[in-house]
């Protein structure tokens, strides 16, 4: 508990507690605890006098200071960690609570006096050892296992050397007193902590979520995380007293021993009772609510912090063990409620009326020097293991970064009295400005402005017959393997020519989520760095066994993306960047009903899809199920798979040509029967159609490609009984309309383009009047309600650097 010392303002009087006698120098402040709460206004009673309308006042404000200070750092792209310190300072001294505002606001003034505080420091330290259970609770051990030494050794060292660098710098503190000799190791802490969750959200934020250096530095602050509570319980065994500082180290590794082997099994013994799929009962919950403060309480009778044990609790449990939904359940009450109030308590503590000129060149001062040795150190790591000194500094800023731990090194060490209020606002300050500084220094350095070459033309027409055709799909809902799974099955996997799939799952990034990429092996699940995944994934990783079962030359290697949906796309297209992926599979954002209508799943998904077209560095499609995952095969059917009848719409331009190109290759699939449907512009469309060609495009050029890519794929498929080529004449968007309709439901699947970078007078008029543009105007068209065919589309989009005329010189999948 903090003493309310540190609170007192000067001119509250201070009395004696009766019966006590103080100790020397020490002043106690006494004051009325039993009134709760009154009857009101109506029996003209102030109710600022009593404690709980106070605490609701309190809680009132702090609350909406926080989220002003949220929506200010949005568009700066800072982490939710800044906004809520800000707001706790300015809650405190600096604004509200200061002394100023007390004596010329009134009703502030009475809100946040010292005597009625006590209340809201404890809910807000409950809600502080919550908040430390849930971020035990996001690390998973097992992703130890899985760090390389140079993540390895950037960590420790990042732990290490800026911890002796702190506390050193503690001795050049103004009015520095031997009281306070122990206050240089929690200085020490602070500077050696790397904020594992603020780093995932400013990686986020910036769009480097799938990074190399984003990959490194997630791994090198998880080591540091562990490192950083080593050196705060280090330096809690040490300040307790000098007589049972070994006691309470042996006790913190009594309680870790006893956590792993005596509370974790009797916890999974205990949820293991709870049925798969069933919430859990309120008698498990309440359990496990009071057991992360029994945790805490030992740690505490241990001389030590209780947070230490609400992350020791927190640390033990399986990654999968507690559903989502309690976990979004705990952080909304814990992390959104009553966190704030424990960074406004900080924020009371920190008095600047008494600072100076001499004090704050001093903050600037260890602001500055505090960078150094971090990028120091980093930098030469990365420079030992042959990396650019430019991605040496960058992570040596990112591994800057503060986070929760650094505030409570310096809480603890105010609680322990072992520091001074200088060096408490000093370094409190000194933590804001390095996390605030990180991103736009990043940001700057490390732009994700990377521009996919067109040398390296990663389109289906470039593909040799003979070569690995590396796909991308991603998954958004478990509805949708099925469909993507016959996709990939009738894309027809050989020894001549296999198929490599990388499977994506996309998840939402929650505020306190650290996950961000994580690799799905056949013998378990090992993590790039932190993992929480959905209890869905068994689902994903059972579907696609059983896709490499029936297709021996098809591999699957499922990854999970965890990102908001704002940089969801940039996940895509730099994994696709990253494993050379030839072609991208994305489902679209509508879901057919049992009615046979479409119907919205989630209209974030929309935003991603258009994003990922515009942005891909490969050939895109997207798959619109209708009932295509019927055609695998099931128990029932004895491991027979129906055949599969394909209609190819080609009309022409790229991405007809790409779509072209696909079609062909599923083609050699004995299960597939295939139909090419080529439109033809009679003379009367050309006449008209020659003013309104695009001055982008050159129509002859496109018209030459078309033809040559058709020639050779009708030599090829001359002796195949199971292709059917047929022309149709058309001379505007009406006719193509009509003809396409005819078709009926003799097919299971569309193949066509996008072709929105194509004019074709067949397709006149039909743009204007398209509900779904990534669909293009064909794809939109098949469906319509009005189209009476209920078969699945699969849209192509060609990559829009590639050169059509380098795409029929005896290198095509053709």
């Amino acid at each position: 508990m903090v003493n309310p010392d540190f609170l007192k303002p000067p001119e509250i009087a201070t009395y004696n507690v009766r019966g006590s006698r103080p100790a020397a120098g020490v002043e106690k402040l006494c004051y009325l605890t039993d009134t709760v709460t009154d009857n009101g206004i109506w029996e003209e009673i102030n109710p600022l006098q009593s404690k709980l309308p106070i605490f609701i006042f309190q809680l009132a404000i702090v609350l909406s200071v926080t989220r002003l200070c949220l929506l200010f750092f949005k568009p700066l792209r800072q982490p939710h960690f800044a906004a809520e310190l800000l707001a706790g300072i300015l809650v405190g001294s600096t604004a509200i609570a200061s002394d100023f505002v007390r004596k010329h606001v009134t009703v502030l003034g009475s809100v946040f006096a010292a005597s009625r505080i006590m209340m809201m420091e404890t809910v807000g330290n409950l809600g502080l050892i919550y908040h430390v259970f849930l971020l035990g609770l996001e690390m998973d051990l097992r992703a130890l296992t899985t760090v390389g030494p140079k993540a390895l050794c950037i960590g420790i060292s990042g732990a290490l050397f800026p911890f002796l660098f702190g506390a050193s710098v503690y001795t050049f503190v103004p009015e520095y007193p031997k009281t306070f000799r122990w206050g240089c190791l929690y200085w020490g802490v602070a500077l050696s902590v790397t904020g594992l969750p603020v780093i995932a959200e400013i990686f986020a934020k910036l769009k480097l979520l799938h990074s190399e250096i984003g990959r490194t530095a997630m791994s090198s602050a998880l080591v540091n995380e562990f490192s950083s509570w080593a050196l705060l319980v280090l330096s809690l065994a040490i300040t307790s007293s000098n007589s049972s500082t070994y006691l309470s180290l042996l006790s913190a590794v009594v309680f870790i021993i006893f956590s792993i082997f005596v509370i974790r099994p009797a916890l999974l013994w205990a949820i293991g009772k709870t049925r798969e799929g069933e919430d859990y009962s309120e008698a498990t919950v309440c359990t496990l609510l009071t057991t992360v403060l029994a945790c805490g309480l030992i740690t505490d009778i241990c001389g030590l912090s209780s947070l230490l044990g609400a992350f020791v609790f927190g640390l033990i449990i399986p990654p999968d063990l507690l559903g989502h939904r309690f976990v979004l359940m705990l952080q909304g009450f814990a992390s959104d409620l009553l966190l704030p109030l424990y960074y406004s308590s900080l924020g009371m503590r920190t008095h600047l009326g008494g600072f100076n000129w001499e004090d704050m060149l001093m903050m600037v001062l260890v602001c500055f020097l505090s960078f150094i040795p971090k990028i120091v150190c980093t930098m030469a790591i990365c420079y030992f293991y042959r990396m650019s000194l430019h991605e040496g500094f960058t992570l040596g800023v990112l591994m800057n970064t503060k986070g929760l731990i650094a505030v409570l090194s310096m809480s603890l060490g105010r609680d322990h009295t072992v520091m001074n209020e200088d060096g408490f606002a000093i370094m409190l300050f000194t933590i804001f400005f390095m996390t605030i500084a990180t991103s736009p220094i990043v940001n700057f350095l490390y732009r994700r402005t990377k521009k996919f070459l067109p040398s390296q033309h990663r389109v289906l027409q470039n593909l040799k017959p003979d070569a690995e055709l590396r796909m991308l799909t991603c998954i958004q809902e478990v509805q949708t393997v099925t469909g993507i799974a016959a996709l990939l099955k009738f894309s027809h996997s050989s020894k001549k020519s296999p198929i490599c799939i990388f499977a994506l799952q996309l998840m939402q990034l929650k505020k306190h989520t650290t996950a961000l990429l994580i690799v799905h092996g056949a013998g378990g699940t090992s993590s790039e760095s932190i993992s929480r995944v959905d209890g869905q994934t068994d689902q994903l990783i059972a579907a696609f066994n059983n896709l490499e079962h029936q297709c021996p030359m098809l591999s699957v290697q499922l990854l999970t993306a965890i990102s908001p949906y704002s940089t969801m796309h940039e996940d895509i297209c730099s994994l696709a960047e990253e494993k050379q992926v030839t072609l991208i599979i994305l489902p679209f954002h509508k879901r057919q009903t049992i009615h046979n209508n479409m119907e919205e799943t989630n209209l974030a998904y929309k935003d991603v899809n258009n994003s990922t077209l515009a942005t891909a560095p490969c050939t895109v499609g997207i798959l619109v199920d209708r009932g295509f995952g019927t055609l695998l095969p099931t128990k029932v059917d004895d491991g027979k798979a129906r055949s599969c009848r394909i209609a190819m719409i080609f009309i022409g331009g790229p991405d007809d040509r790409e779509a072209l190109a696909y079609a062909s290759r599923m083609a050699r699939h004995p299960m597939v029967a295939l139909t090419i449907l080529r439109f033809i512009a009679d003379e009367s469309s050309a006449q008209n159609g020659d003013a309104d060609l695009s001055l982008s495009m050159d129509i002859e050029a496109e018209k030459q490609a078309d033809d040559i890519l058709i020639n050779e794929f009708r030599h090829k498929v001359q002796k195949d009984v199971s292709v059917d080529y047929k022309e149709e004449m058309s001379s505007n968007g009406a006719e193509t309309v009509k003809i396409i309709r005819s078709l009926g439901q003799d097919f299971d699947l569309y193949v066509v383009g996008r072709g929105l970078s194509f004019f074709s007078p067949l397709k006149g008029g039909l743009d204007e009047w398209s509900d779904c543009p990534e669909l293009g105007s064909i794809g939109d068209l098949l469906l319509t309600s009005d189209f009476s065919s209920t078969a699945s589309i699969l849209v192509v989009q060609q990559h829009a650097q590639f050169n059509p005329g380098s795409s029929t010189q005896g290198n095509s999948i053709l």
